[in-house]
């Protein structure tokens, strides 16, 4: 019996595998994005797919997805990374300073979205517990399609980009208020509901502010020692510890394993960790983000689909219209332009990931019926097959309404003013530091890298932003977001890492300006390869300066001084290439 379990759940982790490594690498080849593709696989190979020819076709059964119980605790924690994730993501500053369209904006749409959602659900025959609980989680947004529409589209940095992330930022916030009031509604309360509330309501406050508290005390230190006496499998170790052991603690006191995880993420937000814990985590996010979808995929019963065609197809339109009206009705008001409103409003309007979580998890505890919950995770499930098609067209209708009305110049001109905002520093030794004193001073915002923990815990004792992580690496890279700097400074000792540094920029970025620290006249060579690369050779100025001192010296007055150094610095300086100083 154990070797049979054993073998069923190896052949599925195969099949898994397979899954992630061919057919979803395929889907994105033809632009389809990742978490729709896990939920379309999910539903071609899952029982209510392929899965009902297998009996008359054995040979399917190889590549039939038929038992959705060995992959929900994956599934499960694929969410749990996700919701980490973005605790990491939501730092304080960051909050400040979108607050009027995070909270008020975002805020405003979650509710009167619900509302209206929740009242038709209502006068449908589904009881007030069901139809709260459908309006809120109908009212979020798919942020993992979203997202990647964005950064794909390069449109993450524009005052669209802007508003659309601020209303997905408070739709994930709002995701723990709601996974705590499907607690409460599915919970055995007896009679007392108040009482219930009440005592359920002061076990998350305590756990939530006991964990905190906790953790910011000991989260920080552990980190810094496990940087300096451990690799990246410790850190990684340490990484994964943390989060399975606050869900783990937040599951205990009753509340959601994710929001244990949430708060992991907010304790760890603002530290210098922060961009190195999310690039060593995000790849196992994905993956089991994916299974996610894959087991959603699997549950959604297509003969509703063939039952009830008009009915669904009027159910998706309905959504989709009452979300975008609201969107864009709430987007005019906070004073966005009309091009910005209808394509948020139009990027917006499927439901999401977080719609499938609260629909499944209700079907699973029976407080939703069967009919009800199959028919909206199909109506979830078809308006985000639908957001890859409607978001090219939303994209032309904001492109158009832009060039079209004068008063969207000023977002053109904001647009290309905020993507310049920062200085990026990789290398935060001596000279790094030194550059970075000199541009603070001048009032330009810093974003500053470096793997030596020492270096960049002696520059955040100045309140300097300075983050560890390795720049040879890609994650590294994007997390200096170089859309939005205004140039970036390799000031690394190390000719090899800078070149690599150099490759990896230009491979994403090809106009950003580079000011490259050169270590000797061979990198120098090297470098001249590349456009928009500006070489400061450390030996020549240093051979210069130690001139002029030794010439002053020995007797000679300034203008002779200035005379010999001119012929030195011409005579020793390379002659610079065209791509070295392009622009």
């Amino acid at each position: 019996m154990k070797e049979s379990l054993l073998t069923d759940v190896f052949s599925q982790a195969i099949l898994f595998l397979v899954l992630s490594a061919i057919i979803i690498p395929l889907l994105r080849s033809v632009k389809i994005p990742i978490a729709l593709g896990y939920l379309l696989t999910g539903i071609a190979l899952g029982p209510y797919g392929i899965g009902t020819l297998s009996n008359s076709i054995p040979a399917l059964s190889y590549i039939t997805l038929q038992d959705t119980t060995h992959v929900k605790m994956l599934a499960e924690f694929g969410i749990i990374l996700l919701l980490f994730i973005i605790g990491l993501e939501i730092t304080p500053r960051r909050l400040w300073q979108m607050r009027d369209l995070v909270f008020g904006l975002g805020g405003l749409q979650v509710l009167i979205s619900a509302a209206i959602i929740g009242t038709i659900a209502y006068y449908w025959g589904n009881n007030i517990q069901v139809s709260v609980l459908l309006g809120l989680s109908l009212a979020l947004s798919s942020t993992a399609i979203v997202i990647q529409w964005l950064h794909e589209q390069k449109l993450f940095v524009t005052p669209m980009g802007r508003t659309t992330f601020s209303i997905l930022l408070l739709q994930d916030l709002a995701v723990i208020p709601i996974l705590f009031l499907l607690t409460i509604f599915t919970a055995d309360s007896g009679e007392n509901i108040g009482t219930f509330l009440s005592i359920s309501l002061a076990k998350m406050i305590i756990t939530v502010f006991a964990m905190y508290f906790l953790g910011k005390k000991i989260l920080k230190p552990v980190f810094i020692f496990a940087n300096r006496h451990g690799g990246a499998e410790v850190f990684m170790a340490l990484s994964l510890l943390v989060i399975v052991t606050t869900a783990s603690i937040a599951h205990l006191a009753g509340l959601s394993m994710a929001l244990g995880a949430f708060i992991a993420g907010l304790l760890l937000s603002d530290t210098e960790y922060r961009h190195e814990i999310s690039s060593l985590i995000v790849p196992f996010k994905s993956m089991l983000l994916g299974i996610f979808f894959i087991s959603f995929g699997m549950g959604i019963n297509l003969h509703f689909l063939a039952e009830k065609p008009i009915w669904l197809l009027l159910s998706v339109i309905g959504l989709m219209s009452i979300k975008a009206a609201v969107i864009y009705t709430l987007c005019r008001f906070w004073k966005q332009s009309n091009a910005i409103s209808l394509e948020s409003a139009i990027l917006l309007s499927q439901a999401g990931e977080f719609g499938l979580l609260v629909t499944g998890s209700a079907l699973a505890l029976g407080f939703m019926e069967q009919n009800v919950g199959q028919f909206m995770l199909l109506t979830i499930g078809i308006t985000m097959i639908a957001t890859p098609i409607i978001a090219p067209l939303a994209r032309k209708i904001g492109a158009r309404l832009e060039t079209k009305h004068a008063e969207n110049n000023h977002d053109l001109i904001a647009s290309d003013e905020e993507k310049k905002q920062h200085v990026a520093i990789f290398g935060f030794g001596r000279v790094g530091q030194s550059v970075a004193e000199i541009l603070t001073h001048e009032g330009l915002e810093i974003h500053g890298f470096d793997k030596n923990a020492d270096h960049v815990k002696q520059a955040r004792a100045k309140s300097v932003p300075v983050y560890y992580g390795d720049a040879s690496k890609k994650a590294t890279i994007e997390a200096a977001q170089l859309d939005k700097a205004l140039c970036a400074v390799i000031t690394i000792d190390d000719p090899q890492i800078t070149i690599k540094i150099v490759r990896l920029i230009r491979a994403r970025h090809t106009k950003i300006p580079l000011i490259v620290r050169s270590y000797d006249q061979a990198i120098t060579d090297k470098l001249n390869e590349y456009e928009y690369v500006y070489i400061i050779p450390e030996h020549i100025f240093i051979s210069l300066k130690l001139s002029e001192k030794i010439l002053q010296s020995c007797g000679y007055q300034e203008e002779e001084t200035f005379r010999a150094l001119q012929s030195l610095h011409e005579h020793i300086t390379p002659t610079p290439s065209k791509a070295s100083t392009a622009g």
